[in-house]
């Protein structure tokens, strides 16, 4: 088994639950957010380039829509937060 696992499973034990979410459930979470992040990053970066490309105006629409990347994976991630807290009370 390796270091890393080792690890996580300690930490996994130290961690109390907090209003039925486990570790996993906090770290599934996080994975799931950074994910997003990254994919709707890299996606309205790339369309973002191939606009700028295609009108010669680098690197204008690339920042652009790599901010609305940003913006919708934050947007997704209010809306997970208050739908879990909705759920939990």
């Amino acid at each position: 088994m390796s270091v890393v696992v080792r690890r996580i499973r300690k930490l996994a034990k130290k961690v109390p639950t907090v209003a039925g979410t486990s570790f996993w459930t906090a770290f599934s979470s996080a994975y799931t957010f950074g994910a997003t992040l990254m994919v709707s990053m890299a996606l309205f970066g790339g369309l973002g380039y191939l606009v700028d490309d295609w009108l010669g105006t680098l690197p204008t629409f690339t920042i652009g829509l790599a901010v609305v990347g940003i913006f919708l994976a934050f947007r997704v991630l209010i809306k997970d937060i208050t739908r879990r807290r909705s759920a939990i009370k």
